[in-house]
């Protein structure tokens, strides 16, 4: 809890020494740390920010995954904590990258051409988002849309479905390319050292009982219906006729599928790799012989000078 940071920070730092020293080329390594938005809170974690931007260490990528939600509730109740992080960072001289919302929000962006929807989104604190994550799309169409007539509106031409997908499913730290544009910007960037902050639900896929749910740190494992749930969220091949007696049954890809191939090739490789060879007989080691000290005329027996212990090592 907060060391990661700090031991990525001096990493990329050692790694420019190492180059600039010409002691080894690193220079083509990047450093990667995936944090959380709560363990940002940590004295350690951002003890050190300036040091990476004074330096330019453009070898180093900060990955904050925003959830909003941390073990005792929100990492920030009333307040917004990735804008508090935009900021902390762009203080401390740092590239920000922000990916936030899925392509499911791309329609909501296009109607608003007023820009109420933006203002919108940044003055609902983190605990009224972690609350829509939860509730139904009326609540939602009163709570969020309701605000503003500009929103009233935008919200009559919005189906409760496409409300939920963007609400409850649509977070750009869980799309592969809004994650991938983040990490080639990240790359491009030189200069200075760059912090993804990428927003997500906890719990996701998951299903009603755990997705931003507080309780879901003490849940240990999925019922029937959730798993069945996130079984059809995620399109898994498992039909019902499998589940007998509450038990999750193991779902394959197939014998044909790429996967099954590409874990075949994986262990024929390993199979044939050479092994190092298991020495289980050692050789008997003879300890040093004692050697006697010559008794002391100095003192009486009780306090006489005793040699102290010596480590050694065969």
């Amino acid at each position: 809890m907060g060391l990661g940071p700090l031991s990525a920070i001096y990493q990329a730092r050692f790694n420019r020494y190492l180059t600039n020293r010409a002691i080894k080329d690193v220079s083509a390594s990047h450093v990667w740390a995936f944090l959380g938005d709560g363990e940002m809170d940590e004295p350690e974690s951002t003890a050190a920010l300036a040091l990476a931007a004074r330096e330019g260490l453009d070898n180093l990528t900060f990955v904050i995954n925003c959830n909003l939600q941390r073990l005792d509730g929100p990492v920030r109740a009333n307040f917004k904590i990735v804008q508090e992080l935009e900021a902390q960072f762009r203080g401390a001289g740092w590239n920000v990258v922000k990916s936030l919302w899925g392509n499911a929000w791309d329609e909501l962006f296009a109607l608003d051409t007023t820009g109420a929807l933006v203002r919108r989104l940044r003055e609902v604190p983190d605990a009224q988002v972690q609350t829509y994550q939860t509730r139904d799309a009326a609540y939602i169409r009163q709570d969020f849309f309701g605000k503003e007539p500009a929103l009233v509106e935008m919200a009559k031409l919005l189906s409760d479905d496409k409300i939920l997908e963007c609400f409850h499913l649509s977070r750009g730290g869980h799309e592969p390319r809004k994650v991938y544009a983040a990490y080639k910007a990240a790359l491009e960037f030189k200069g200075a050292p760059t912090v993804i902050l990428a927003q997500t639900v906890k719990g996701f896929t998951l299903g009603e009982g755990f997705a931003s749910k507080n309780a879901n740190h003490q849940m240990k494992k999925l019922s029937t219906d959730e798993f069945k749930n996130m079984r059809d969220l995620l399109g898994l091949p498992i039909p019902d006729a499998r589940f007998v007696d509450g038990q999750v049954p193991y779902g394959h890809p197939g014998a044909d599928s790429p996967r099954s191939a590409t874990s075949r090739s994986a262990a024929r490789r390993s199979a044939v790799r050479p092994r190092p060879a298991a020495c289980t007989r050692w050789p008997r080691c003879r300890p040093r012989p004692r050697r006697r000290s010559p008794p002391s005329t100095r003192a009486p027996a009780r306090s006489r000078w005793r040699r102290p212990w010596r480590s050694c090592a065969w």
